[in-house]
């Protein structure tokens, strides 16, 4: 397993031969670069790509792509004239897009693909209202737990279209309403995604640039993660007293029975084999350290082309199912973020918050936790996270402590994972979970989410703030 010390080793390494940090530092040393025209017609695009992603101006595939068009227009038409305007290269915007967290996300969504066809997740979830007897506290208990270890396991997207709709039916069968059932599954994704380096998204890009192993990872994040999700069952617990109260077990025979009938397994030779795949690359996963800290996007595309030769689904059917606009997402934005790192504008914002973290590590992770935290609540936390990568570069580089932990990098993950529980508009299942429930015919309004949402984003980063100072 690496020690926090090779894990800056590591990140050293792999930034070595990119431009990204480098320019960080150098944009450190003279931040009168911020005045620069590159730097800020940079800023002013990736702004507007935030703003259009944040408050849904455009679908986000289509403001990334739009952005990285302009940048790398802007780089080649208007560089021509003149030099200083070429913000990025195509080769440079290449080296900055992480094809590892690309092949891990496009494997693991074609393990999903799979899976999804097999109908393993309705049928998990009807067993367990069956095995909680209609008492309503089981059963949400018993929901949360599953949403938690498969947003862990798999991607947090999926398995909220997946669950929500049928926790949607038990919910109304038992006379309660959706919102007791649903509001906590996003919130539990976001929280048990945190807990490994494939569940959420910023844990994925945070951990794959450091370079970290999928047991590391765990080690790291996987006791705070737990810490949260027992504390997530106390407050909602408080939160949900009078509809938990109120609720019935009773189900008419009809209604059990077209519940039992959508919930009923298919394809179960492909099930096994792909049970058996997704068994082997986990298994990589946690064993990735004895082969020179092998890729976990080398494991997972690995993985996934074993499935589709094993089990041969068809190809057109199985690859509908792969979310290629949140691939193409990812590549516009980092494209879109190295071209503002390249420009010296990250790390002219590295240098404001290096003067107020002096070369206090707690502080700088406070700082980066609490920061991530509240903008992951007012704005999409993917294109947050990636835009704050080179800051906790820097901070790391710069300040001993912070190198020989790695707590600044932890701190990104755990604000921008819980953080995105404060309101609509933090995370991705948040959005999703909106529009199944508006299809159900049951509005959730951004105050009432907040309301429900609000009280264990708070609860869970201060105990990350704990869980921070003493563990590292």
């Amino acid at each position: 397993m690496l020690s926090p010390v090779a894990i800056f080793h590591t990140l050293s390494k792999i930034v070595a031969h990119q431009p990204g940090l480098h320019t960080v530092q150098a944009s450190v040393l003279n931040t009168s670069e911020l005045e620069a025209l590159p730097a800020i017609i940079a800023a002013a695009i990736f702004l507007l790509v935030f703003i259009a992603i944040s408050f849904h101006l455009l679908h986000e595939t289509a403001a990334a792509l739009l952005g990285a068009a302009a940048v790398l227009l802007i780089s080649y038409i208007w560089g021509t004239s003149d030099t200083s305007m070429a913000l990025i290269s195509f080769e440079e915007a290449m080296l900055f897009v992480d094809w590892n967290v690309i092949f891990l996300i496009m494997g693991m969504m074609i393990f999903v693909a799979v899976l999804a066809e097999t109908n393993i997740f309705r049928w998990a979830a009807f067993r367990l209202y069956k095995a909680s007897k209609g008492n309503v506290w089981r059963m949400l208990i018993s929901l949360l737990i599953l949403t938690a270890v498969s947003s862990a396991l798999l991607n947090d997207v999926t398995v909220i279209l997946l669950l929500v709709p049928l926790s949607i039916q038990i919910a109304l069968a038992m006379d309660i309403h959706p919102f007791l059932f649903v509001i906590p599954e996003v919130l539990i994704s976001n929280i048990g995604g945190a807990a490994t380096l494939i569940g959420n998204p910023p844990s994925t890009i945070v951990g794959s640039h450091i370079g970290v192993s999928f047991l590391t990872y765990l080690v790291n994040m996987g006791p705070i993660a737990l810490i949260c999700i027992l504390a997530l069952f106390i407050v909602i617990r408080i939160q949900y007293r009078r509809e938990l109260g109120n609720a019935t077990s009773d189900i008419q025979g009809a209604l059990m029975e077209r519940l039992e009938s959508e919930s009923i397994l298919r394809n179960l030779k492909t099930l096994r084999k792909a049970l058996l795949l997704l068994t082997f690359t986990f298994v990589l996963f946690f064993a990735s350290d004895r082969f020179g800290n092998l890729p976990p996007g080398v494991i997972a595309l690995s993985g996934a082309a074993l499935v589709i030769a094993w089990v041969r689904p068809e190809m057109h059917s199985m690859l509908r199912e792969v979310d290629w606009t949140t691939l193409l997402f990812f590549i516009g934005l980092f494209i879109v973020v190295g071209a503002m790192d390249a420009t010296g504008a990250i790390g002219w914002a590295a240098s404001r918050i290096a003067v107020l973290a002096g070369q206090s590590a707690d502080l700088a992770s406070m700082l980066t936790l609490w920061i991530s935290g509240i903008a992951s609540a007012i704005v999409a936390n993917i294109p947050f996270t990636v835009a704050a990568l080179p800051v906790a570069d820097f901070l790391t580089g710069s300040i001993p402590a912070a190198a020989d932990s790695g707590i600044v990098y932890w701190s990104l993950i755990l604000g921008a994972d819980l953080g995105g529980n404060a309101t609509i508009l933090g995370s991705a299942p948040n959005i999703v979970a909106v529009g199944l429930l508006a299809q159900a015919g049951y509005r959730l309004s951004f105050g009432r989410f907040v309301r429900d949402g609000l009280p264990i984003t708070i609860v869970t980063l201060l105990l990350s703030s704990l869980y921070l100072i003493l563990r590292y």
